[in-house]
């Protein structure tokens, strides 16, 4: 019996991978970047997001007026704008119009959701139309404020952004994944983004600490809290930070009750997660689990304790064991002015959406510049006509034909003749002495709004002066009482898998004591140094670094990687307190991270930026992963094929992560690469006789090495 194949010999293609992933994959990447899930860095939307608010605005769907079924809305969008399937622009336009979501974008009427993992009802029986925040993202469409572009099939147009009036993106927050690049914005309050907006307005160069008191972190529509400030400013300053948020839980009795749930983390998702650690005996201490929730009450998730067993300890492995306490890792990932994604700060994004507003007052006054200019020619043709308008009847009576007429206007009022048909075309009741009057009071009146439109389009002090105002205006629309912080930022509280405070250390620990961690990056309960100890570690060759305190392993032991992804992996092991934790490049730079100041991750994490490589050598990369410690004699060996060096680990400054390292190994006749790098806690001899540690600035002694050894 032959195969499919043999009967369909076209089905076979014959085609290289390179050409396949040119054509298929590469177009498919692209498109996933630019045109799904990256949102745009100047008004904030994905494409999808972008449309829907469009033909929103185009079927009239503002606020006040009636709204539509869903399913037409999506429809339309569909046929219209974005072939991408109506399920999932429903399910795009059900998350804006979630109760969640920190500032509504669309007025949903119907069972939309409520809590995180809420699933909306059918499009066909919602209705939508647009909230007053999302009609103040297209309020300007009319005035030809942004820049059209045909759409996929050409029959109509769309806008490249919207002319939104506040930065959505920092508002309400975004998650996506694409083609080799994610994006995780987390929402903030609206009140504080308009202020911080207002004050870069005014100070472009404003101080990360004067941002910081505008902007001091998340502010989500599901609560929640920001366990201590570790993080914060890294995410406000550079766009990448991972935080500590934490759910609401409080001890009722017998009960602990949970309230509100970080940020992206369902409900069922929870339940399931302490349903599984019950039966796994994980959590022995929870009789029962109760879902409470309701429309009118909002999310309230009961789990009672067992007799016997505290209540409090109960919320404490709730916090330790499931997503209620959870490290969100924020990528401010963005769209340029381009489509093409890059990493954004804070106060870069802020800085977009500035541009954007002043791009939308230079194209608005030009576009009504153009009108006040055609209606100022027209105008001051009826006054010329006016000031004899005996003669004008004369000359229309006396004419043949309308071309006469308006050739004999122009030639007796010095006039063209689009200003000639105006005056052909009107009324006898416009001949009135009245009517005079009106036409020089509105010639005044034009000719103000030109000179004012015109020293917008060409001063930016005139636009700044405009955009403050209408961010004045905007700010009002968050003036009600649901636009109050809702997300506390408990700075001086401590994460549960973080430090306490006790001597017995960390709390994860104490739950999973008898995990270890070796230098092949396997956590295990037979080998490696026990994870009670220290920090335990792990150091990849692109640079990564993780550090970790076991939090996320299971209480029943099993071999486990210490990262889900370990390819490249270096090595790793636990540092003891006090101890840090040195990278050695092949090209000769070290850098000294204190583990203390680096946020520690769960067995989910797969590191992260640890030592910047450098960007002109390819080959570049991190060989040596070492402890030290500043005690006397403590050195690092560093070889290279025609030299040595020694280097006092005390003569290396501790750095942040994310930085380039230094430079403590001078090559000598045009080499550039390491052999090799060990540490000694104390120093190194030669021939019986101990070297002498060598500051970084000074020349490395010549010689191969032989009979160097560590000293004992």
């Amino acid at each position: 019996m032959s195969t499919t194949l043999e009967q369909n010999p076209d089905l076979v293609h014959d085609q290289s991978a390179e050409d396949y992933w040119n054509r298929y994959q590469l177009s498919f990447a692209l498109y996933s970047v630019s045109d799904r899930a990256i949102p745009s860095a100047y008004d904030g939307l994905k494409p999808g997001q972008r449309r829907l608010l469009y033909q929103m605005f185009s079927s009239n769907l503002l606020p006040g007026n009636k709204p539509q079924k869903s399913s037409k809305v999506c429809s339309a969008v569909t046929g219209n704008l974005h072939p991408h399937g109506g399920a999932a622009m429903y399910g795009a336009a059900a998350l804006l119009a979630a109760e969640f979501q920190r500032v509504k974008i669309i007025d949903g009427q119907g069972a939309f959701p409520r809590i995180q993992g809420d699933i909306p009802a059918a499009d066909r029986y919602t209705e939508m139309r647009l909230s007053a925040a999302g009609a103040a993202l297209t309020a300007e469409l009319s005035d030809h404020a942004v820049p059209m572009v045909s759409t996929f099939d050409g029959e109509w147009t769309e806008p490249v952004v919207l002319p939104a009036r506040f930065p959505v993106l920092l508002c309400n927050g975004a998650v996506g994944i694409a083609e080799g690049w994610a994006t995780k914005v987390p929402a903030h309050n609206p009140r504080q983004v308009m202020a911080a907006c207002r004050a870069l307005l005014a100070d472009p160069d404003l101080s990360d600490d004067a941002l910081m008191e505008l902007l001091p972190g998340p502010d989500w529509g599901c609560g929640a809290s920001v366990v201590g400030s570790t993080g914060l400013r890294e995410y406000v300053t550079t766009g990448r930070g991972s935080f500590t948020v934490r759910g609401s839980l409080t001890v009722e009795g017998r009960n602990v009750v949970i309230t509100e749930l970080p940020p992206g983390v369902a409900s069922s998702t929870v339940q399931e997660r302490i349903r599984a650690l019950v039966d796994s005996g994980e959590l022995p201490g929870v009789a029962d689990l109760s879902d409470l929730t309701d429309r009118r009450n909002g999310l309230r998730i009961v789990v009672s304790a067992k007799r016997g067993h505290d209540p409090a300890d109960v919320a404490t492995a709730l916090l330790s064991l499931t997503p209620l306490e959870s490290t969100f890792a924020a990528s401010l990932v963005a769209l340029d002015e381009n489509r093409v994604p890059r990493w954004w700060s804070v106060r870069e994004l802020v800085a977009s959406f500035l541009s954007l507003r002043d791009s939308v007052v230079v194209r608005r006054s030009e576009h009504r510049l153009e009108k006040v200019a055609a209606r100022r020619h027209v105008v001051a043709g009826l006054l010329s006509v006016h000031v004899d308008i005996d003669a004008a009847v004369a000359v229309i009576r006396g004419s043949d034909t309308v071309d006469a007429a308006r050739d004999g206007l122009c030639a007796r009022f010095g006039i063209d003749s689009g200003q000639a048909d105006h005056v052909l075309a009107m009324q006898l009741r416009r001949l009135t002495r009245l009517d005079v009057l009106e036409l020089q009071t509105e010639a005044d009146r034009l000719a103000a709004e030109a000179a004012r439109l015109e020293l917008l389009v060409s001063s930016p002090v005139a636009r700044r002066a405009v955009i403050d105002a209408e961010l004045v205006e905007t700010a009002k629309l968050f003036d009600g009482p649901e636009f109050d912080r809702r997300t506390r930022l408990e700075f001086d509280a401590v994460p549960v898998s973080g430090h306490s405070g006790d001597e017995d250390g960390p709390r994860e620990r104490k739950l999973n004591p008898n995990w270890r961690l070796d230098d092949r990056g396997v956590f295990s309960d037979s080998h490696g140094d026990l994870l009670s100890g220290g920090t335990g570690w792990a150091v990849w060759s692109d640079g990564r670094v993780k550090f970790t305190t076991g939090a996320g392993l299971p209480t029943k032991i099993r071999d486990m990687p210490v990262a889900p992804d370990i390819t490249g992996l270096l090595c790793s092991g636990v540092l003891p307190e006090g101890v840090h934790l040195a990278l050695v490049t092949r090209y000769g730079k070290v850098l000294r991270i204190d583990p203390g100041t680096v946020n520690s991750q769960g067995a989910a994490g797969n590191g992260v930026a640890g030592m910047r490589l450098s960007a002109e050598d390819v080959d570049d990369a991190v060989i040596a992963a070492l402890p030290i410690r500043d005690s006397a004699g403590a050195a690092l060996l560093s070889t290279s094929e025609k030299g040595w060096k020694v280097t006092a680990c005390t003569d290396i400054p501790v750095k942040g992560r994310g930085g380039g390292g230094v430079g403590f190994h001078p090559f000598v006749s045009g080499e550039k690469t390491l052999v090799s790098v060990q540490v000694s806690a104390a120093g190194f001899v030669r021939d019986g006789k101990a070297v002498r540690a060598q500051p970084r600035a000074k020349a490395t002694v010549k010689g191969v090495p032989t009979g160097v050894e560590p000293a004992n």
